[in-house]
C-alpha cells in the first residue's frame, strides 16, 4: 500500500513538472522563434491573451508568399478559434512581375493580433 502511494506521488510530481516545461509568453517581451514548416523566424510579443504583435523575418523577396500564409496562420493558431483582427503595421511587398531595376532591401512583415471573442460582437 505503502508502495503504491509513493509511485503515485512520482507519477503526479513529473506529471506536473512536464506540464510547467511549457509556459506561455511573458507579458511585453520580444520572444524570437523560428517555424520550421514556413521555414520563418519571427519575433513575437504578447500584450495580452488576446493581443500580439509578430514581427516576420523578411529573407527575400521569392520567400514573401510562406511568410505571409505563416502570419494567417500563426495568428489564428494564437486566437485559438476566435475571431481574429490583424493590422498591418508594415513590411508588404510590392509585386512585380518583370522588375526593371534591382529590388531593395524588403522591411520584416509586420503586424498586430487581435483575437474578438464572439460575446463582442
Amino acid at each position: 500500500m505503502l508502495k503504491s502511494i509513493s509511485i503515485l506521488l512520482i507519477f503526479l510530481s513529473t506529471t506536473l513538472l512536464s506540464a510547467c516545461q511549457f509556459t506561455s509568453g511573458k507579458i511585453g517581451v520580444t520572444e524570437k522563434y523560428y517555424d520550421f514548416d514556413h521555414k520563418v523566424h519571427y519575433e513575437q510579443i504578447k500584450y495580452s491573451d488576446d493581443h500580439y504583435y509578430l514581427k516576420i523575418k523578411a529573407d527575400s523577396y521569392n520567400h514573401f508568399l510562406q511568410q505571409s500564409v505563416f502570419l494567417l496562420r500563426h495568428s489564428q493558431s494564437l486566437c485559438q478559434g476566435q475571431k481574429t483582427q490583424l493590422l498591418l503595421q508594415g513590411g508588404v511587398q510590392k509585386f512585380d512581375r518583370l522588375p526593371t531595376t534591382p529590388r531593395a532591401y524588403e522591411p520584416d512583415l509586420q503586424a498586430e493580433v487581435t483575437c474578438i471573442s464572439p460575446e463582442s460582437d
